[in-house]
């Protein structure tokens, strides 16, 4: 009676190339911090025009508030976005991009506006536009005025 079976020699040579194919299949699997960096921040901007809905930045005689309240802005700089968090259930995150604008301010009104920095009649008549760079690529944050919408291109 013959019995047909795998031998040795050929199980080892499927198991050598399942391990080639597995080692060039986790090659690709490298993180794009360009992408990554870039949802993050368009992240860190949704949540600031979150925050600033239905908070009231003025005083009943029209003025601005000027208690130091940054409620509904967000400072886009590296170093701000990076700061350790102040919940124990936030994530610390690293920024690896480069950002051209370096350092500028956005700040949202009780409707979800985008403002220049203050609430001083600087709503955004223009889209703003942040550009990353990461190891000779980039994309670019623009956001968009009135909506606040924010458009990722890459």
């Amino acid at each position: 009676m013959i019995k047909k079976a795998f031998t040795l020699i050929e199980l080892i040579f499927v198991i050598v190339i399942i391990g080639i194919m597995a080692g060039i299949a986790s090659s690709s699997f490298k993180t794009n911090y360009l992408l990554d960096d870039s949802n993050f921040i368009s992240l860190k901007i949704k949540n600031a025009q979150f925050l600033g809905i239905g908070y009231e930045h003025l005083n009943f005689d029209g003025g601005v508030i000027s208690n130091g309240d940054r409620t509904g802005c967000i400072h886009i700089k590296k170093s701000a976005l990076e700061e350790n968090a102040t919940n124990k259930n936030e994530m610390n995150y690293k920024l690896h991009v480069t950002l051209d604008p370096s350092d500028t301010t956005i700040c949202f009104d009780s409707k979800g506006r985008p403002h220049d920095g203050n609430f001083s009649g600087t709503l955004l008549t223009s889209a703003k536009t942040i550009n990353l760079k990461y190891a000779g690529k980039e994309n670019n944050l623009t956001i968009e005025p009135i909506t606040g919408y924010i458009i990722i291109t890459y």
